[in-house]
């Protein structure tokens, strides 16, 4: 099923610049046909949840496949999805919103952030909050972490095809300031003293080898690569 998001003014340079000594080696690589990463259940998520963020940095080969998602039907789900070159969508229950962003160019790294926070939504792009501000969306309902899967539909479609990389969920709203610490000027960090909830490193815990991709959140959610993702060592840097 399709999927869109809201907009945003001026231009958002790709991912770049970043140092220090946090080492990233390895991201996944999805072929958009059939290929995603299978979290299965996330209990973090279901229930009474107030708020959730969302982050991945990716780096998109062709537009229209779903970054994340989870749920049990679709009155009960959510996804972000990179809809077009200048849409990314997300939506909660039976609704979404779509963010408009400055024209994303295939092969180029960025960091995508999405906060939901009660019926608030407010996404950013390379840490900077989309022009179209906080908009009004579904609260999070009850199966958020339901058939939880990266790189696809939670029935099993929409698929992603790019690369994806340090993806993690929090269950609170992190602050602009938060954001800014994950986008780190391009390149990614250390995210532990966030409190990630989800944190898959996409194979720099893991070797670079193998279908497991290791959570290195407090959930301890492991990935499963299904339908044949591959490890790069593109990465954001």
């Amino acid at each position: 099923m399709p999927i869109c998001l809201p907009s945003f003014a001026g231009t958002v340079a790709p991912a770049s610049g970043g140092g220090g000594g946090f080492t990233n080696q390895y991201s996944v690589s999805f072929d958009g046909t059939d290929d995603y990463m299978d979290v299965g259940t996330v209990s973090d998520l279901n229930g009474s949840i107030s708020a959730v963020t969302l982050s991945a940095w990716v780096n998109i080969s062709s537009f229209g496949g779903a970054i994340m998602s989870g749920g049990s039907s679709g009155s009960d789900r959510f996804y972000l999805q990179a809809l077009n070159s200048t849409t990314l969508r997300y939506g909660s229950g039976l609704g979404f919103d779509d963010f408009t962003v400055p024209t994303l160019s295939t092969g180029s790294w960025y960091h995508v952030g999405f906060v939901h926070n009660g019926t608030s939504a407010t996404l950013y792009l390379n840490g900077v909050a989309s022009s179209s501000g906080e908009k009004t969306i579904d609260s999070p309902s009850a199966n958020y972490g339901t058939a939880f899967k990266v790189g696809a539909y939670f029935t099993g479609s929409t698929y992603f095809p790019g690369l994806m990389d340090e993806v993690s969920i929090f269950t609170s709203a992190l602050t602009s300031t938060d954001i800014s610490v994950i986008y780190n000027s391009g390149a990614p960090n250390d995210i532990s003293s966030l409190s990630p909830v989800g944190w898959w490193r996409m194979g720099d815990n893991d070797g670079g080898t193998g279908t497991t991709i290791t959570d290195q959140g407090s959930g301890g959610n492991d990935g499963t690569l299904t339908n044949g993702p591959t490890f790069s060592t593109t990465v954001p840097s």
